[in-house]
């Protein structure tokens, strides 16, 4: 079935705390207002950057926008809103001025870039045993010390030269003291436990599934999806150290799974899954022939297609291709919704499955 175009309707809106501004477009007297928008989509795990195009601006509606304000941008061939991305504003270009139009550009970054957490996140407290010291007061005993005990007489001498003089005599004699103890600091070592900033380990056996789930958990990393191609379990005990996002990336090699922003949301998807949402396109939806993109790394090259903008297609959708050009099924690797204020379409790279 072709790809129904009529009845198109664009809005862009953001919020503050002050309230929310609604640019809304649908071609009919009162509510056209064509503006132009860039919506990116890809498989690397990186925020994608969009822009929207607004034309002749009042001041008051130029100055509600600021950095950092939550907004979305919705397109439908109807009147129902269709989320094409989310995110929040990152980038107000100045305004541009040709002598008849005024051309504003802002740009938005969907989801949130956790390539910037750090090691430390994945740190937890754990109890050590340890030596510890500590000071205390100790009274040594009461002892006896041998001492001398000194006195002097006055004496006469009985013979000799000096026969009836006096003189003073010199007598000792050995005694036993008593000492009283004296009180001192005594430096003692005793079995102490503290708490230190170690790097979690997982046991073996342990699936990658959990570890991811872990870590992400731990480090405050949001993925809205898990779908593993293959869930090994590991082999030995293995302790998660690094940056967390850098870290689920190497596990993800072994499942062959992929990181990636859907509209502002982290999901890990198996790129191979037959189970996902799918799209027939013929000769009637295609704008211009398929044309084929090699890959100069070595990995299958991406077919190129254009067609009017279908809402529902981002990464990893599924694509079911009957043109007379191309056949097969195949997945979208990256790509694009664009419009000028007129002509809303969809750019894709596709992967044959």
């Amino acid at each position: 079935m072709a790809i129904v175009t009529k009845d198109p309707h664009a809005w862009f809106v953001a919020e503050n705390d002050k309230g929310i501004q609604t640019i809304y477009n649908n071609e009919t007297l009162g509510h056209n207002y064509p503006f132009g928008f860039q919506v990116n989509f890809s498989d690397t795990p990186t925020p994608q950057i969009d822009q929207v195009t607004l034309y002749n601006l009042s001041k008051e509606h130029k100055d509600f926008y600021h950095r950092k304000q939550h907004c979305y941008l919705a397109f439908n061939w109807g009147k129902e809103k269709k989320i094409l991305a989310e995110g929040y504003i990152s980038k107000i270009d100045m305004t541009q001025h040709d002598g008849v139009t005024d051309t504003q550009v802002i740009s938005f970054t969907e989801g949130t870039n956790y390539a910037n957490v750090k090691a430390r996140k994945l740190k937890i407290s754990k109890k050590k045993k340890t030596n510890k010291y500590k000071t205390v007061k100790v009274r040594e005993k009461d002892h006896y010390k041998n001492t001398w005990e000194h006195w002097t007489t006055i004496e006469t001498y009985k013979s000799g030269p000096k026969k009836g003089q006096k003189y003073v005599k010199r007598h000792r004699r050995s005694k036993k003291v008593l000492v009283k103890g004296k009180t001192k600091n005594k430096r003692l070592k005793y079995r102490g436990s503290k708490t230190v900033q170690v790097n979690k380990t997982y046991r073996k056996g342990t699936s990658y599934k959990k570890i991811i789930r872990g870590i992400a958990s731990q480090s405050g990393i949001k993925i809205s999806k898990i779908d593993l191609a293959k869930d090994p379990t590991i082999k030995r005990p293995f302790t998660a150290k690094g940056k967390p996002l850098t870290l689920i990336k190497s596990l993800l090699k072994k499942t062959g799974s992929q990181m990636t922003y859907v509209r502002g949301k982290l999901e890990i998807v198996n790129p191979k899954a037959m189970k996902r949402t799918w799209y027939v396109i013929d000769d009637k939806d295609l704008i211009q022939p398929p044309t084929y993109n090699e890959d100069g790394s070595g990995d299958k090259g991406t077919w190129e297609i254009t067609i009017p903008l279908v809402p529902e297609i981002t990464v990893n959708v599924g694509i079911i291709m009957k043109s007379k050009y191309l056949k097969g099924k195949f997945y979208v690797k990256a790509g694009q919704h664009t419009s000028d204020g007129e002509n809303p379409q969809t750019q894709c790279s596709l992967v044959s499955m």
